[in-house]
């Protein structure tokens, strides 16, 4: 395996490039938008970088970047993890970090007791995926934590008030639709299923690209 400075710089490099993309319900962008996260960072980074991703995350993982990006909210869910989701409960608080309502600054000893917050998180996987004492596995799986807490924390409603559940209390309707959705589910999925639909024929790979070209 690289050398553990290696491995810091590779880690450092990949929440860099997922950071510059820019609750109690705990979906962040969904599939789609963790994916495409996941999949844009990992095209920007250098051979070490990749090949130290590679090492850690098993072959059909790499070449399923919607599958690594969803991974930390697929283990919680019966329909995805129908054997294990209830062995993965405690991690539901680490996805978000909610403030008192209309309080627009954080305090993370008021806001995030214990370290027990996305905050929290992304300090204890940051130094998980590195520590020289932790076996492989142990660091694969803070890198797919660490891969999705970057993803969340730049959803601004995983930073929201305590009080509309990150906006999944504020409901109403998007584009004329018939079903009443809410405003955190519409900032995870619908927006982004709009667009991919009405201007990439629904074509994940279309809007890949198009992102790819903006970097």
């Amino acid at each position: 395996m690289m050398s553990n400075i290696n491995s810091i710089s590779s880690l450092w490099l990949l929440l860099i490039l997922i950071s510059g993309l820019t609750v109690q319900h705990v979906h962040g962008w969904g599939q789609v938008g963790h994916g495409l996260v996941a999949r844009l960072a990992y095209s920007r980074l250098s051979r070490q970088a990749s090949d130290w991703v590679t090492f850690l995350v098993p072959d059909f993982l790499v070449e399923n970047f919607t599958a690594v990006g969803s991974w930390a909210d697929d283990i919680l869910y019966p329909d995805t993890n129908p054997l294990g989701h209830n062995n993965w409960q405690w991690s539901r608080p680490l996805h978000y970090v909610n403030t008192p309502d209309w309080v627009c600054n954080y305090d993370s000893q008021r806001d995030c007791k214990n370290d027990i917050c996305i905050e929290g998180a992304l300090k204890n996987y940051s130094r998980r995926a590195v520590a020289t004492q932790l076996d492989d596995m142990q660091h694969k799986e803070a890198l797919l934590f660490l891969i999705h807490y970057v993803g969340n924390v730049h959803q601004p409603l995983h930073a929201g008030f305590a009080g509309d559940l990150g906006g999944n209390k504020i409901k109403g309707v998007f584009m004329n639709s018939q079903f009443t959705t809410n405003l955190h589910s519409l900032w995870d999925t619908g927006a982004i299923n709009s667009r991919l639909s009405r201007d990439f024929k629904s074509d994940i790979n279309l809007y890949y690209t198009h992102l790819h070209t903006l970097m």
